[in-house]
This record gives structure tokens, C-alpha cells and sequence, in this order.
């Protein structure tokens, strides 16, 4: 007889095929399967042996030849010579594709045989959790069992991060060593067999843990002492821990990726050596240690996959490539050098912050296994249907990267609230398949930056994978097969809900709920939002200035020409309004519209949830909550959407005062429902965003400050007053003289020193020339610059396009840049939020002077202001061509002044919105 190793080949089928006497079901069961099976395939066998003896099923070791009454169980995987045995002979057949990939096969044979079969140990561990659940369901083994799956994404899984919601003092964003006081929940294994458990059992297979720079809490580096920044108690037990993990997450089909932003190093080593603590571009000091911390991290830890984030600080466009291909990767070798190519670990590439095409492409053939991710929606959940460069991008990935990732990431317009709206998120994922061609999924929590809790107001604090366990489920559950017949999927998700209200009616209601309130913020950002961004929080609202003259507030185009259906933003939109053009695809006011039925449905679904739930009555109080909040917040946009558009016709007619007063009406109106709001989620909800930094700024700059209803009331209130006062003038005197902000004294001048490649010192005046080796001259300029000392630069920059230089500060000031207007790739770009999560740290993301310099041969420039400590630094600002105005004092007061008003900035009506002075502005 053929034994459970397969080793002899004798003797076919691997069990004897005999019809045993007739006397009922056989209630005993063994199981046979390949030698020295791996952690995966081992809790696939625990797991259906626990099932098979909970329904009643005793195990025989080994079965007599003739022994009838007990049901024979192979698993085995398709190279094994019993399958293929049972192949050749036409006893296993697949009655669907054979399994691929993460794929299994089961299937009943004659005489009380099972099999499940699969390629790889992963789908052996899914037939046999799948055959499990099939047994605790009917309390027995099937009779009728002959089936198969294969995921269509080979990749499912969300991101968490170590990362908290605020900067540390003296750390940025991101930047958090590991250790039990600020991530206690990392070390608390009950929470991670919790949350393993339950992304197993949605057939999740992937953890990507994001951090900053975790090297230096997982590994010490004799060669590097002062770059450790945990003690030595707390590595040890980052080790234990980390280990841990990385054991229980294999055994349950679960790589771990671990996340690493560049160029980062430790705080610890950053003051050792006198050096910034990030580096946009490679030094051989900094690369030297970054090659040694991943080498030995990857001797260390083996089995963890890596996570490289070449963009935010490090400047990827620029040297993205140099330190890929001359510090990463070569550590990666180095550290794996005893490892199998085929047993590596993959290698995962974002291609946020670069260019991706010609990195991806030449890694391929230096990466074993080479993962590449581009995000779905940006940062947010938009549509289901992205379009335009971001599909375009994903596409081109799939061509060249083993596996290419869609990335769900940040959900900035979801936060705070609760969100499974079934459909979208499956018609997201068919998209994922069907047109982006990618293979797979990384999925942020709704709350990201504060896990493992949510942001309710709840004590215990709630924890997300329970709270938001249907976000995940429905995610996986798609990732694995996208197609799935919509009426079963809402008897599905159905039947799952009752269970967890107690009733089908309440079932039925919650799903409806889900659905319909899960329309709400996709379809209003995609049209009126600046970004799809982390800088805007939408459920906090938007001000009328936003709305009715967004380019002043920085949009990001990509927000409706890639993850929005074709349509009108609210500009064109009143434009075409107040000349009676047609209006083409999705517009402004149609998405007000839906929003507010949407709203209206949902509020009807949750009271039909409220009167047939019998069960879990506090969650759905929550869920109440939520629905009434979106509600609220589609009302609010929907008034003010109309009264932009009112503004907006009568901008562009100059005339029909009325609809100012409308306009002023409707505003009032939407801040009553914004109170409104603030009632229900204030008490409810600790903060409406999980990112409590600067880099929040819509609404309202900061999001430490304007994280909360509570703290954006007042100033939604005092817009409102200040509109209302505006109009009353007009409609009392007419549109007033605009008076704009006049020209201020020169800027207080401190001598700072400025040293780089082809700089010549200029005062700047008129006449002066702008650029070394170019007649081109300043022809005017603003009052606040005449005089200064400046530098000339180069034109147009040669090699890589960067001009670094080397500032000397005598005391805390500012650097002033002057940046050019024009759509010339020559010229230096404005830092971005949307591509740097750090553009901001050293301010100068809004012009403090606009149109400030007319010169020859350029367009206007705008200048803005970086913020520098006294001593000295590296200043790389990117690529292309700017001018070095000079410096100035650490409390310059900065007007942000319209010089030369290209845009007409008065004519676009922002003083609407600000408090009148003597009827005039």
C-alpha cells in the first residue's frame, strides 16, 4: 500500500477504491498527506482535523487495506505521484480550470475518498480551511463534493501602520522608534492572533507594515552604534516579538512587508553627525549605513519582504534610480546572499514620488520577485471607474512587475464614519482586474493613522478590525473572485448582517444602508473637492472660497481627469450656466442631487434597522450616527454647491444681485446643518481625521487644530456673517472699490551666505539680470524685494536638472525663492502635499508675494518662503530653474500680496468672504 510519504508507487489509487458493506456513513476519518509538511500545509491539517472531530469524525492513524467505514483524505499537492496517479486514470477529474496560483481543487472519489489538491502549500492551506468549513456548516463531510477556486488577485491584504496620529517634538511624520510605549498593541499577541485569525479567514495573505525607518528598532550594527534608537531591553524584545509574528503569519498563508520611507535615517545618528535626519539625495555616509541596516536586517529577519518608498524626501525623479539599483538592491543581495533566488522574499517598489517605468524596468532583471504599487483613487475612494494617466500607469506596471498592486490608500474622504458599501467596493475591484490588469490588492484601514482603534468616542476604545470588519471582509472577499453575481451577493452580505442584528428585515436594511450612504463622499469629492489628497478632510466641510475659486487653494488636477468621470468642476459649470451652453457629463449639481437621495435613503434604511433589530443594538446606534452625520454633510454640501453656482453666474455676468442674496441665504442655511452636524458626530467622535498635522489644511490649515467639527463651526459662522455683510453693502451701495493689499516696506534683509555651481551674487533691482549666461532682466518688481541680495542661477540646469546649494544662515530667517510661471519644463515646480507628505515642513506652499517680478524673456514669478535655522544647510529644492532673492528676517510679516494680478484674483469675489472694512476691501 502506497504510504502517507507517497514514497511507494506500486499500488494505485493511494487508497484501495472498495465498496464498504452498507450500514451508513463512515464516522471515522484519516488523513494522509506529504512528509514534513510546511507551517502552512501543517495548520491547513489542524485545522480540518479540528473541524472533522467537532462533527462527531474519529482519526485512524492508518486504515487496513480493507477497512471499511472511514473516509480517506489526501492532501497533497498536484506534483505528488498519488495525484498524479489519480489524474492519469481519470479518478480525479476538474470539472472547472485546475487550481493556479493560491488555488485548490476538492473533490469526493469513489469509496469515501477526498481530495484536495493545489501548486503551491497556499492553496493546499485554503482547500483544507475551505473542506473545514464545509464540514462545521453541513456537521459532516459533503457527499457531493467537486469544485475548485483560484484568487484573481494573488495579493490581498491591508496596511498598518507603526505610526501615530502626531508628530513627536524633534521627529517628523513617520518617524516613531518601536517600542512598548508608543505601540503597545504591536506586542500584545492575543490582538495580533485576533487580527491574523480574521484576515485568514477573509483568505487575506499579505501585512504591509508601514514605518519610517524600522531598521534601528529591529537590528543593532556594530558599525553603527549611535544609529540604535531603542534600548537594548526593548530590541531584544522587538526581536522575540517580530519573530513571532513572522512565524504565525507564514503558518496562516500571511507574508509580512515592512515599509521603509527614503532617505531616512535614525534621529540618534543624524545628531551624531551633525547631518539632517532625511536626505533628499544620496551620500556616501548615508548610503553606506542604509546599505548596512537592511543587510543585516535581511540576514536577520529572512522571511519579511521588503517595502521601498523611493519619493517623499528622497527626490526620485532625480535619484530615485542611483539609490535603488547602488545601495538597496545590493543590500538586498548582500543580506540574502544564502537564500535560494526562488525562496526570497519579494521585493515591492511604490511608484509614488518618481518615474517608474525605467526603475521597474531595469529591476526585473536584478529582482527574483519584484512587487510594484501605484494607488487606485489617489487618497481617497472616488469611483470605480479611474481613467486617464493613473490607468495608464497601473497598465504599464503590469507589463514589467511579477505582481502589480493596487493600493486602496489613506481614504481621506471616508474618515471618520463606518463604510461597506458592497457594490462600489466590488466594482472597484473588477475594475482592479478587468481593465488596470492588476494581480493585487493593498488595502488601508478607514482610520489609518491611529491604529489598532478607531475614532469613536467609545470607552474601551473600539478596535477597527472589529468595528470595520465588514470594510476588509468585502475587500478580500473580491480580491479573491471579483465577478460574483450581484443578487447573491446581497443575499450574501444579507444573511451575514442578520446574523449579526438579529433579524432578516434588520439584515436587509443595514445592507441597503451601506449601500447607499457609501455614495455619499466618492461622488461629491470626485466633483467639488481640491484633492483627492490626505491634505483635505471632507467630512469637515468646505469653505466658499474653496468652492467657488479652488485653483487659489492648490487643486490637484489628477482628482478629476484620472479618478472621476468625465465631467465639470463648479467653475466651468457656472460659466456655461451663465452663458446657457449645455452642460457635458457629471456636474456639480447633479452629484448634490444624489447625494441628498442617497442621504434620504439611507436615513429610511437605518430606521428599518432600528425597528427589526434584536441584537448588537449598540453598534447599530452607531451606525445611526453615521448616517444622520453623512446626511448632514451631504445637505451642507448640496446648499453650498448651489450657492457657489450662484456666486459663480453672477461673477461671470456682473449682474443679477439677487443671486448674491441667495447665495448669502443658502450659506446661512448649510451652517445651521453644519451645527446640526457638529450635535450629532461631535459627541460621538474624538476627531474626524486619523492625520493631526499640518498637513491637513482643508478646511482649515492645521489638522491638529481643525480636526473637529467643534473647531470649524466658528469659522464656517464668521464666513457666513462676512458674506452676509458683503452683500447687504452691495445690494445697499453697489460693488464697492476693491482696495487691495498695498505695497509694504522691503523686506528686512539678514546676510545670509548662499554657495552653489554657477550662482554670481545680484542685487536684485530693475535691469539686474535674472540668470547667469541670459540677457533676460528684471523689468519690475515688488517694493518688498527692491534691493535685496540675491544670486543669479543658471537658465537652464544641466545634468540631472538639480542645483544644489549650500545656505548659511547668521540667525533664524527665511530663504526667498522666486518661482516662474509657465508650463516650461525648465522651470522649477511649487512643492506638492499630493507627492511629499514633507513639501510643507519648512513652509513655502503658498506665495507670500504673486506676480512680484515681470522681467524679459519669463512670465511672472511668484515668491515663496522657506523657513531656515541659523547654521548651515543643504538646500535641494528639485528640478529646474528658480531665482535666490536673498533672505530674510525669521518675523517678516508676509501679506501673500497680489503684485501683478494675471489671474484677476479680485474678480473671482474672495472678498465676499472676508470681514468688510468701511464698505471697501
Amino acid at each position: 500500500m502506497t504510504d502517507a510519504t507517497g514514497a511507494h508507487d506500486d499500488v494505485a489509487p493511494p487508497y484501495p477504491v472498495t465498496a464498504r458493506a452498507f450500514g451508513g456513513e463512515a464516522r471515522r476519518f484519516a488523513v494522509a498527506t506529504v512528509a514534513d509538511p510546511s507551517p502552512r500545509l501543517a495548520y491547513g491539517l489542524e485545522l480540518l482535523r479540528s473541524a472533522l472531530r467537532g462533527a462527531g469524525l474519529a482519526e485512524l492513524d492508518e486504515p487496513g487495506p480493507g477497512e471499511t467505514g472511514v473516509w480517506r483524505i489526501l492532501v497533497a499537492p498536484r506534483a505528488d505521484a498519488r495525484i498524479r496517479r489519480l489524474e492519469e486514470q481519470d479518478v480525479l477529474l476538474y470539472n472547472t480550470e485546475p487550481p493556479a496560483e493560491q488555488g485548490y481543487y476538492l473533490s469526493r472519489l469513489p469509496g469515501d475518498v477526498v481530495v484536495v489538491t493545489a501548486i503551491d502549500d497556499s492553496g493546499l492551506l485554503y482547500g483544507a480551511q475551505e473542506l473545514a468549513r464545509e464540514v462545521a456548516c453541513e456537521g459532516r463531510i459533503p457527499l457531493e463534493l467537486d469544485r475548485g477556486e483560484s484568487p484573481d488577485l494573488v495579493v490581498r491584504g491591508p496596511a498598518i501602520g507603526l505610526q501615530k496620529t502626531t508628530v513627536e517634538p524633534e521627529r517628523q511624520v513617520y518617524e516613531y522608534p518601536v517600542t512598548p510605549d508608543r505601540f503597545a498593541w504591536f506586542y500584545d499577541r492575543e490582538h495580533w492572533t485576533r487580527v491574523l485569525d480574521e484576515l485568514f479567514d477573509q483568505r487575506s495573505n499579505i501585512v504591509y507594515l508601514w514605518s519610517g525607518h524600522p531598521f534601528s528598532s529591529f537590528i543593532e550594527l556594530p558599525g553603527y552604534p549611535e544609529a540604535l534608537e531603542v534600548t537594548r531591553e526593548e530590541l531584544a524584545l522587538n526581536r522575540e516579538t517580530l519573530n513571532w509574528l513572522l512565524g504565525e503569519a507564514d503558518r496562516r498563508g500571511i507574508q509580512l512587508m515592512l515599509h521603509f520611507y527614503n532617505i531616512h535615517v535614525p534621529l540618534s545618528f543624524s545628531r551624531h553627525h551633525g547631518i539632517p535626519h532625511r536626505q533628499p539625495q544620496p551620500t556616501e555616509l548615508v548610503s553606506a549605513y542604509t546599505r548596512a541596516a537592511i543587510a543585516a536586517f535581511v540576514r536577520e529577519y529572512p522571511r519579511m519582504g521588503l517595502y521601498v518608498c523611493l519619493g517623499e524626501v528622497l527626490n526620485g525623479v532625480l535619484h530615485g534610480e542611483e539609490w535603488l539599483f547602488e545601495t538597496i538592491i545590493p543590500a538586498v543581495e548582500e543580506g540574502s546572499a544564502n537564500i535560494a533566488a526562488e525562496d526570497r522574499p519579494p521585493l515591492m517598489l511604490r511608484s509614488h514620488g518618481l518615474d517608474p517605468e525605467r526603475i521597474v524596468e531595469a529591476a526585473r532583471h536584478r529582482v527574483p520577485t519584484l512587487y510594484t504599487e501605484a494607488k487606485y483613487n489617489g487618497e481617497s475612494l472616488t469611483t470605480w471607474n479611474p481613467r486617464g494617466k493613473w490607468q495608464e500607469q497601473h497598465r504599464m506596471l503590469a507589463t514589467k512587475a511579477t505582481v502589480h498592486i493596487a493600493n486602496v490608500h489613506i481614504l481621506a474622504d471616508l474618515e471618520p464614519f463606518r463604510y461597506a458599501a458592497f457594490s462600489f467596493i466590488q466594482r472597484s475591484v473588477q475594475a482592479m482586474v478587468h481593465r488596470l490588469h492588476v494581480r493585487g490588492l493593498h488595502l488601508y484601514p478607514l482610520f489609518y493613522w491611529d491604529w489598532p482603534y478607531s475614532p469613536d468616542a467609545a470607552e474601551p476604545r473600539l478596535l477597527q478590525i472589529e468595528r470595520d470588519r465588514f470594510w476588509f471582509a468585502a475587500w478580500h472577499r473580491y480580491a479573491w473572485k471579483a465577478d460574483r453575481d450581484p443578487a447573491a451577493e446581497r443575499a450574501y452580505w444579507t444573511a451575514i448582517l442578520a446574523e449579526k442584528y438579529g433579524s432578516p428585515e434588520a439584515g436587509a436594511a443595514v445592507f441597503e444602508l451601506y449601500e447607499q450612504s457609501g455614495q455619499i463622499a466618492p461622488r461629491l469629492l470626485r466633483r467639488v473637492g481640491i484633492t483627492e489628497g490626505n491634505r483635505q478632510t471632507f467630512s469637515l466641510g468646505m469653505t466658499m472660497s474653496q468652492l467657488t475659486n479652488s485653483a487659489a487653494h492648490r487643486t490637484w488636477d489628477d482628482l478629476w481627469e484620472s479618478h472621476a468621470p468625465g465631467g465639470e468642476r463648479l467653475e466651468p459649470y457656472a460659466i456655461r450656466e451663465a452663458r446657457g451652453s449645455g452642460h457635458v457629463g457629471e456636474t456639480p449639481v447633479d452629484v448634490a442631487r444624489e447625494a441628498v437621495i442617497f442621504a434620504e435613503r439611507a436615513l429610511a434604511a437605518v430606521e428599518r434597522a432600528r425597528a427589526a433589530a434584536t441584537r448588537d443594538l449598540d453598534e447599530l446606534s452607531r451606525l445611526t450616527i453615521d448616517a444622520e452625520a453623512l446626511a448632514a454633510i451631504a445637505h451642507f454640501y448640496a446648499l453650498r454647491i448651489e450657492a457657489a453656482v450662484q456666486i459663480g453666474v453672477f461673477r461671470e455676468r456682473q449682474s443679477e444681485t439677487e443671486r448674491l442674496v441667495r447665495a448669502s441665504e443658502l450659506v446661512a442655511e448649510s451652517v445651521e446643518v453644519y451645527r446640526r452636524l457638529t450635535d450629532i458626530a461631535g459627541p460621538a467622535y474624538l476627531y474626524a481625521n486619523s492625520m493631526r498635522t499640518p498637513q491637513r489644511q482643508v478646511p482649515f490649515r492645521n489638522g491638529f487644530d481643525f480636526g473637529h467639527w467643534s473647531a470649524c463651526l466658528p469659522e464656517f459662522e464668521r464666513e457666513a456673517r462676512d458674506l452676509a455683510a458683503n452683500v447687504r453693502g452691495i445690494v445697499a451701495n453697489g460693488m464697492p472699490d476693491i482696495t487691495p493689499i498695498p505695497p509694504q516696506p522691503r523686506f528686512t534683509e539678514i546676510d545670509a551666505r548662499i554657495d552653489g555651481p554657477d550662482l554670481e551674487p545680484v542685487v536684485i533691482e530693475r535691469g539686474a539680470r535674472l540668470f547667469t549666461g541670459s540677457d533676460d532682466a528684471i523689468i519690475d518688481l515688488a517694493p518688498e524685494l527692491d534691493g535685496l541680495r540675491g544670486a543669479r542661477t543658471p537658465r537652464v540646469i544641466e545634468g540631472d536638472g538639480q542645483l544644489p546649494l549650500r545656505l548659511t544662515m547668521p540667525e533664524d530667517g527665511h530663504l526667498l525663492i522666486g518661482y516662474l510661471k509657465g508650463e516650461s519644463d525648465n522651470w522649477l515646480r511649487v512643492p506638492s502635499l499630493e507627492t511629499d507628505t514633507h513639501a510643507d515642513e519648512r513652509g513655502g506652499l503658498d506665495p507670500v508675494l504673486v506676480g512680484a517680478i515681470d522681467g524679459s524673456g519669463i512670465a511672472a514669478v511668484d515668491v515663496h518662503a522657506f523657513r531656515y535655522e541659523k547654521g548651515e544647510h543643504t538646500v535641494a529644492l528639485g528640478k529646474g530653474s528658480f531665482l535666490i532673492l536673498g533672505a530674510t528676517v525669521a518675523d517678516q510679516r508676509f501679506t501673500g500680496r497680489v503684485v501683478r494680478d494675471e489671474k484677476n484674483s479680485q474678480g473671482m469675489l474672495d472678498w465676499l468672504y472676508t470681514t468688510p472694512t468701511n464698505g471697501s476691501h
